[in-house]
């Protein structure tokens, strides 16, 4: 089969979290004329349970009314405080019961001597807009996380610093979308529920995102799913918003109607020992920089790390503050309309720093676990596969896959890219968990646009055959 790349344009594809005015998602990109793997919208509407090539190998949909022990809890309830800019109601502050800052690991490999003629071969198979991202795994194999394989034949997948963990960026978003799964096949939110606008845009901070929540909202209203009258959607299309478009506020909204506890409870029910406690997105933007703070930007990520349960209350007064105050959103917004932005350098050493992190294998088992129905009951299995595999509304995607389920993230000098899928025939799933992070700002830039990371995540869900070339480079000895 000949893989090329995907079709995509900002329009047409979700956009992964972006931060400020600098932190794109995915770029648009003009189509290839002989592209066969494509992503587009889906109808959510008419979406079934998937299709699998063999109901033997992955359990059928059943719904049960077993919930996700994690979930059985009360959803969390604000304290109030008073605060120098913010007297209103608080919710329990991040990091409840995961670390803000992730646990040292083991050291890095930061050097790959693969056999040339190894290299060579993989080379003459790798698709060219692939090869960028072949070149800085070779390049700065300490700045990437990769965990690749196929479910059932773990040891003979590709493995690369794959647990160490990495910052994720939109990626942690999968955490949000189990947490609203579980809960709703449970009976603790109700799908159908109405969510005002009004209360929806409380999340969200202008020119944050590249458009990524106004395009989520254009195509909701062009489908007739947005009720004018009341300027209202139902919550179920609040998931959709943040996994077809990586919206933000969407995600923080979830957010903060789950809870804080729940969010951090799921993490752990998945078995994600690697990871940092998901923050809502717009307090992390906001303890970046915000109208409220004067002088040094990067000085206060560095008393955040110093004091990591400071920055886990700090972030959420502050996510209060701006959901809960129209005068506070009008000041944020009169203030960012002056340009005092943060410096990139500040965007990088925050988003690195304090964006939540965990490992590429934690993640690629994640991504496993999703594609093979493991979560607590069919039906929460099917909710999340039901969002990630939008993709597969192409004809084009149906012709190479059974099903493709993915999730990427963007934030500065960070791009992260989780996929499962079914190869047509094929009845266990390929996973791939592939993140860098400490990219030149000119390589972030041309892979918000070439989006070679996922091209080369997708020749191995399309070739899996490819793996162990792949494999022969990285790990050799294995």
């Amino acid at each position: 089969m000949n893989f090329a790349t995907v079709r995509r344009c900002c329009g047409q594809m979700a956009c992964a979290a972006a931060v400020l005015f600098l932190l794109a998602g995915v770029g648009c990109q003009r189509p290839s004329p002989e592209a066969q793997i494509v992503v587009v919208r889906p109808d959510q509407t008419s979406l079934t349970t998937p299709t699998l090539a063999s109901t033997a190998a992955v359990p059928r949909l059943t719904p049960t009314s077993q919930p996700l022990a994690s979930l059985s809890a009360p959803l969390s309830t604000p304290t109030t405080s008073p605060t120098p800019f913010y007297q209103g109601p608080l919710s329990p502050a991040c990091g409840q019961q995961l670390p803000l800052l992730p646990a040292a690991a083991e050291p890095l490999v930061d050097t790959l001597s693969p056999d040339a003629g190894a290299l060579a071969y993989l080379r003459s198979i790798l698709p060219d807009a692939a090869r960028p991202a072949l070149q800085r795994i070779l390049a700065a194999p300490e700045t990437v996380g990769l965990a690749v394989y196929r479910a059932g034949e773990e040891g003979s997948g590709v493995y690369l610093n794959a647990d160490a963990p990495m910052p994720l960026a939109s990626v942690v978003k999968l955490i949000h979308l189990v947490a609203y799964a579980e809960a709703a096949a449970a009976g603790r939110l109700d799908p159908f529920s109405p969510v005002l606008l009004a209360d929806l845009d409380a999340y969200y901070l202008p020119r944050s995102d590249l458009g990524a929540q106004a395009r989520a909202l254009r195509e909701l209203e062009d489908e007739g799913r947005i009720l004018a009258e009341v300027e209202q959607l139902r919550l179920e299309d609040v998931p959709w918003m943040m996994i077809r478009y990586s919206s933000n506020a969407a995600t923080d909204y979830l957010h903060l109607a789950l809870g804080q506890a729940t969010i951090e409870e799921t993490a752990s029910s998945l078995g994600l020992t690697s990871q940092t406690a998901p923050c809502p997105f717009l307090g992390q933007f906001l303890a970046m920089a915000n109208h409220t703070r004067d002088g040094n930007d990067r000085g206060a990520v560095d008393a955040y790390l110093a004091d990591p349960a400071a920055y886990g209350r700090e972030m959420m007064r502050l996510t209060d503050a701006y959901r809960s105050s129209a005068a506070f959103r009008d000041d944020e917004a009169t203030w960012r309309g002056l340009a005092r932005r943060p410096a990139l350098d500040t965007q990088r050493y925050f988003s690195h720093a304090l964006n939540a992190q965990a490992s590429a294998r934690d993640y690629a088992n994640l991504m496993a676990r999703i594609a093979q129905n493991g979560l607590s009951n069919g039906e929460s299995s099917f909710t999340a596969r039901r969002y990630l595999e939008w993709p597969m509304r192409f004809p084009a995607n149906q012709e190479v896959f059974s099903n493709l389920g993915y999730k990427n993230g963007s934030l500065p000098g960070i791009l992260t890219t989780v996929y499962y899928a079914y190869p047509k025939g094929e009845v266990t799933p390929v996973v791939v968990a592939l993140f860098f992070r400490d990219l030149p700002p000119s390589t972030h830039r041309e892979w918000r646009d070439s989006l070679s990371h996922d091209e080369l995540a997708r020749w191995l869900l399309a070739e899996p055959q490819a793996i162990p070339a792949l494999r022969a480079v990285i790990n050799p000895d294995f």
